[in-house]
C-alpha cells in the first residue's frame, strides 16, 4: 500500500523537474544569443578591425619648421601620396609627393606604424619615415658655365613620431607630431671653369603632419 502510494509521487516529481529544465533551457538560449549579437555589433561600430587585412591609399601633408646646421632657420612643407597595407596593427606604405622649401624637391618614402589600440575606433600609434629627395632643377653639370646657379645635392629624410588616429567606416583620419631630419647641401657652380662650393644646410625639428587615409 505504501509502494504504491509514493510512485505516483515520484513520476510527480520527475515530470516537475523535467519541466523546470526545460523552461530554464527556453531562457537560457536566447540569452546567450543576444550578448553575442550585442558583442558583435559593438566591436564592428568600434573597432579598426574592419579596415584591416586591405589595401590603403591616402595623402597627407607635413610642415617641419626647423634650423640647419648653419642656424638659418628653414620651414619645409610636404605633400604626400601614398599607397600600403594594413595587417592588424601595422600598417606599411610609401609615398611619393613634393616638398617645397625656397626650392622643389621630388621626396620618395616609406613609412611604418604601429597602432597601439587597433580595436578601437580613437587609437593612438607610433610612426618611423625614411627616404629620399631629389631636387627639381636640372643637373649642375649641365650648367656648368653659368656663374652662380644653385643645385642641391639628393638627400636622405627621416622621421619619428606619435599620433592619434579615428577611423569612420570607410576612412582613416590621422594627427602626429615627430622629429624630423633632413640632409640638404647645397652646391653652387662659382666660375664658369665649373669650380662648386658646397654649403651644407643639413637640417632637424619638429614635424606636424596631418593625413586622411580611404
Amino acid at each position: 500500500m505504501i509502494r504504491k502510494t509514493f510512485i505516483p509521487l515520484i513520476i510527480l516529481y520527475f515530470l516537475s523537474f523535467t519541466v523546470k529544465g526545460g523552461n530554464s533551457e527556453r531562457i537560457l538560449i536566447p540569452e546567450l544569443k543576444t550578448e553575442n549579437r550585442d558583442y558583435v555589433s559593438d566591436a564592428e561600430e568600434n573597432s579598426m578591425v574592419r579596415m584591416q587585412n586591405k589595401f590603403l591609399a591616402g595623402i597627407e601633408t607635413s610642415l617641419n619648421p626647423s634650423f640647419t646646421a648653419d642656424d638659418d632657420f628653414m620651414f619645409r612643407t610636404l605633400a604626400n601620396f601614398r599607397i600600403g597595407y594594413r595587417l592588424q596593427q601595422h600598417v606599411l606604405t610609401g609615398g611619393l609627393g613634393v616638398e617645397f622649401t625656397d626650392e622643389m624637391f621630388i621626396p620618395i618614402t616609406i613609412d611604418y606604424k604601429y597602432y597601439f589600440n587597433y580595436t578601437q575606433k580613437w587609437s593612438p600609434f607610433a610612426y618611423g619615415q625614411v627616404g629620399y629627395s631629389w631636387h627639381l632643377k636640372g643637373n649642375i653639370n649641365s650648367r656648368y658655365n653659368t656663374s652662380n646657379y644653385k643645385q642641391i645635392d639628393p638627400g636622405a629624410l627621416a622621421s619619428v613620431g606619435f599620433g592619434y588616429s579615428v577611423t569612420t567606416n570607410l576612412n582613416e583620419f590621422y594627427f602626429a607630431v615627430g622629429y624630423s631630419y633632413r640632409d640638404y647641401v647645397e652646391v653652387t657652380v662659382v666660375s664658369s671653369s665649373g669650380a662648386e662650393q658646397h654649403l651644407d644646410k643639413t637640417n632637424n625639428g619638429l614635424a606636424f603632419t596631418l593625413g586622411f587615409n580611404f
